[in-house]
């Protein structure tokens, strides 16, 4: 009983949420046949954006915080923010570099994640330069999906921009997970010394 109590609290159950939005967006910008449909997908990212704020707030704030919160929330970030990105394609071709950066990154933070975990080291939650970023893409996806941009020139700087910012971004971290691989790796000296 404790275990469910867990699983389904107010942040998860907000994640759970989020992924649900997912087909919804899907579904009002692809199918759904009315005047303001643009605006309406981007307001369903709005949502999206603020369950995602508020499931951290409040987990944190009441110590509400679980390892299965820790694992659901990228997860929906990660979801949403590809389907996203794939949904940019079809009215934005440029959009495959900020694609290409986001599975980049994503990529790397799992694998060496993965490896780091092994040896019992945690990459730490989001960086400052992270939530940049990705704050940053979700304005320009919302602004290019509610008003339904052309492609011209305005969409062009927005995606190059949301592009820079997410390449700062995959550099940050590489430079940081290289750091922690290293450290890593002077831990397991000073123990085979030791």
């Amino acid at each position: 009983m404790k275990n469910k109590k867990v699983l389904f609290n107010i942040p998860n159950c907000l994640c759970f949420f989020r992924i649900l939005l997912i087909p919804l967006f899907l579904y009002v910008y692809f199918v759904a046949d009315f005047k303001n449909r643009y605006l309406v997908a981007a307001f369903v990212l709005v949502i999206s954006g603020i369950s995602d704020f508020l499931d951290g707030f409040i987990a944190r704030k009441f110590n509400m915080v679980t390892d299965f919160g820790k694992f659901i929330d990228p997860v929906a970030d990660k979801l949403t923010q590809f389907v996203v990105a794939i949904t940019l394609l079809f009215s934005y071709p440029l959009a495959w570099v900020l694609l290409i950066i986001i599975i980049l990154k994503d990529l790397m933070l799992a694998i060496v994640g993965l490896y780091l975990y092994d040896y019992g080291l945690k990459i730490t939650g989001a960086s400052w330069w992270g939530k940049i970023a990705t704050a940053y893409f979700y304005v320009i996806v919302i602004v290019l999906i509610g008003l339904h941009i052309p492609n011209t020139v305005i969409s062009f700087v927005l995606i190059i921009t949301g592009s820079v910012l997410m390449l700062l971004s995959f550099i940050l971290y590489a430079k940081e997970l290289r750091y922690m691989v290293k450290e890593k790796d002077k831990l397991l000296n000073e123990q085979k010394n030791g």
